[in-house]
């Protein structure tokens, strides 16, 4: 240990000494520290005033400006200020320091300072008076020289320079340019949207909340408009960025407004002006900014979604009710229906997105109607009925929440069509069988109908019509006849002169059948008219008469050359083996084919005979004597000819190529007498009766005229004898 004096005497020269000089220490680092971080200041204030000043910073980057620059000034300081002044300054250290300036001390100054602090470990090895005397040479020795030596007083200085200049720069900046300092410290600091004082300003068109609504896949304009009090650019450009990395700049062409423009030259543009821009087909969302002289516009954003649409629709169909049939439900997803008329339509949507409001548009010509109303089930479904009152095409005018339609020039809404059908008539056949055109009022007609309809038949009838003009058709309904029933038949006779007909008239006969059809009907189908002549009994026995002549005449034609083919078939065969095989062969294919078309001729004669025995049974004119002799001595063979022994014939004639075999032959042979003596006996039968009806016909045309001879006899006694007629006949 030291003695006090010693240690009063080193506390005064040397211990307090090192005190100042390590406070002096900590000025020196703070004044090195404030000038960093006041030059960091004024580049951070000068670099953010001219970039914002230039390009007009959106407030997300200046934000994130201010953020990275407040965390390079935090390290800066940390570093530069409160690093170096949390670092300990021992007496040792000071005095270490010292030493190093002045060398001469030789240590001295260092051992006296630790001897001032404590004996230490080493302090009872070593000589009390040997430290007292080492005490007091580091005091004389450090009364001689200048701690404060060991410091950069120059750096100081500059130090402090540079940190009052920052300081006095920023001072005459915001004294200078107060507004614009203000400004920026408004943006740049505080992150306020204030503008920057600028010669042109515009602002885009249309923006909510900096953004745009857009339909995916339609065109969407940007309209940039020059603000009141600013300047036009000369040029003004849109850049824009997608998701997906596209990004570009185009010029947007101004709209010169009359008005605007007439104090300004076609080079020049006039304020208020408005700029245009136009992307089409838009596909994506992107992001823009509208640019031009010194204006920047925020950016903002053009949203594409897509239109409201219907994405599921589903069509339910009522059917008029006299139909008498179920609604029904068509196939989810068909747009295109076939409805009869006076059915409802009912429809029911889905939309792709909710609807603000929405109408259903009925199209029956140019120009759309608005249909029923709309229920709303929800924010995507709805339900709507309607009846066309024809033929239509349906669709949705749809507006979403955020005011797009689905109507545009590039988007066609979902088009429902409606075909409406007329209820068809009644299906109506009629078929008097065995009648020809020429009947006898006494006739009976055996009418038979066959009526059918859809959804049901309301009634059945009979119309005979009047050929002759004045007189009112006769309608008289079916008997047995249930209404509500979907077919019909029935067969029934009718007599024309049960129903005020007489010789002379001609009428057409028609059957007629209606539905229930209460919308556009009812509807009536008609079978086709037959028509039919009233003739005296004279009149229409005479033309049987001739009928039969002309089909016994065509008969006659048809056996001379069925015994033509016998001919030939006997000289075939008695040219035996001098014609060659082949050739045999075609002629016998040939009468073989010859023979089956005589016997459909003969069909057809049957056929004509058999009508004209119908005409007679129907006309109440076929006795037994007629029906003996047009059955059973025409129609009847003719038929057995036509069906069994001519066809027989032809088969024993195919048998008989090209060989020609005795039995075949002799086969073949039998088969054609046969046919000659069927057809003979049927054509006797015909040219006996016709000398029969050549009688009749004789004393007929006898009856009519002593007929004749007996009223002008009568009418002559009338005027010459008596003189004057009965008043009857008079009249």
């Amino acid at each position: 240990m030291i003695s006090d004096a010693v240690r009063e005497q080193l506390e005064e020269q040397v211990l307090s000494r090192l005190g100042r000089l390590g406070r002096r220490v900590r000025l020196y680092l703070l004044i090195d520290g404030l000038a960093m971080v006041s030059a960091a200041v004024v580049a951070s204030v000068l670099v953010t005033l001219l970039i914002d000043r230039t390009l007009k910073l959106d407030r997300d980057m200046r934000l994130a400006q201010l953020l990275s620059l407040l965390v390079v000034m935090l390290v800066l300081v940390w570093r530069r200020i409160v690093g170096p002044l949390r670092v300990p300054l021992r007496p040792d250290d000071l005095a270490l320091l010292v030493e190093r300036r002045h060398t001469r001390l030789q240590s001295r100054l260092i051992f006296a300072v630790e001897f001032a602090a404590g004996p230490g470990r080493s302090a009872a090895r070593r000589s009390q008076a040997l430290i007292e005397a080492v005490v007091q040479q580091a005091t004389q020795a450090a009364a001689a020289i200048r701690f404060e030596d060991v410091l950069a007083h120059k750096r100081a200085r500059q130090r402090a320079a540079v940190t009052l200049g920052c300081v006095t720069l920023l001072a005459a900046i915001g004294a200078l340019a107060g507004p614009t300092m203000a400004i920026w410290f408004e943006r740049n600091v505080l992150i306020r949207n204030l503008e920057w004082p600028q010669r042109n300003r515009l602002t885009v068109e249309g923006l909510v909340n900096g953004k745009m609504i857009a339909a995916r896949g339609d065109d969407a304009q940007v309209v940039a408009v020059v603000d009141p009090g600013f300047e036009a650019p000369r040029q003004v450009f849109i850049e824009y960025e997608t998701p997906s990395g596209q990004s570009g700049r185009q010029q947007m062409p101004a709209i010169r407004q009359e008005a605007a423009t007439r104090e300004f030259t076609s080079t020049r543009p006039a304020p208020g002006e408005r700029f245009t821009h136009t992307f089409e087909r838009l596909a994506e969302t992107m992001r823009c900014r509208v640019v031009g002289g010194d204006a920047r516009t925020d950016r903002f954003t053009i949203e594409v979604v897509d239109r409201p649409e219907v994405r599921e629709v589903a069509l339910h169909v009522t059917p008029p009710a006299y139909t008498r049939t179920d609604p029904y439900d068509l196939r989810a997803g068909q747009t295109v229906a076939q409805v009869l008329k006076g059915s409802r339509i009912g429809l029911r949507i889905t939309t792709n997105r909710p609807i603000a409001e929405i109408h259903l548009l009925r199209q029956t010509g140019d120009q759309p109607a608005e249909a029923g109303p709309v229920t709303r089930l929800g924010d995507q479904e709805f339900t709507a009925e309607d009846q066309p009152p024809a033929s239509a095409t349906y669709h949705f005018r749809m507006t979403d929440v955020l005011g797009l339609s689905n109507v545009s020039e590039r988007s066609r809404p979902v088009q429902i069509s409606v075909r409406l059908m007329a209820d068809t008539p009644p299906t109506v056949k009629m078929r008097i069988k065995g009648a020809g055109e020429a009947i006898l009022p006494e006739a009976v007609l055996p009418i038979e109908v066959d009526m059918s309809d859809t959804y049901g038949l309301s009634s059945a009838s009979l119309a005979a019509r009047p050929v002759k003009e004045g007189r009112a058709p006769t309608t008289q309904p079916i008997e047995g006849f249930e209404a509500g029933t979907k077919t019909f038949r029935r067969s029934f006779d009718w007599v024309p002169g049960q129903h005020e007909f007489r010789t002379g008239d001609r009428i057409a006969l028609q059957a007629e059948a209606a539905d229930f059809d209460n919308v556009s009907g009812p509807n009536v189908g008609r079978s086709q008219a037959i028509g039919l002549r009233l003739v005296e009994r004279a009149e229409l026995l005479a033309d049987l008469q001739r009928r039969e002549q002309e089909y016994r005449l065509d008969f006659e034609r048809w056996v001379r050359r069925q015994e033509e083919l016998y001919g030939e078939l006997l000289s075939l065969i008695a040219s035996g083996d001098k014609t060659a095989a082949n050739e045999r062969s075609n002629r016998v294919a040939h009468l073989s084919r010859r023979q089956r078309d005589y016997a459909g001729r003969v069909g057809t004669t049957r056929t004509q005979f058999e009508q004209v025995l119908a005409e007679m049974r129907i006309n109440r004119l076929a006795t037994p004597a007629v029906e003996t002799r047009l059955g059973a001595g025409i129609v009847e063979p003719l038929d057995q000819l036509n069906r069994v022994q001519m066809p027989a014939a032809a088969d024993r004639l195919s048998q008989i190529a090209p060989s020609m075999p005795a039995d075949a032959v002799q086969s073949a042979r039998q088969a054609q007498e046969h046919v000659l003596a069927g057809m003979r006996t049927v054509l006797a039968n015909m040219l006996k009766w016709e000398g029969f009806q050549e009688a009749v016909t004789l004393l007929r045309d006898i009856e009519n005229m002593q007929r004749q001879i007996n009223q002008e006899t009568e009418k002559r006694i009338l005027d010459e004898v008596i003189g004057t007629q009965p008043a009857e006949k008079r009249k």
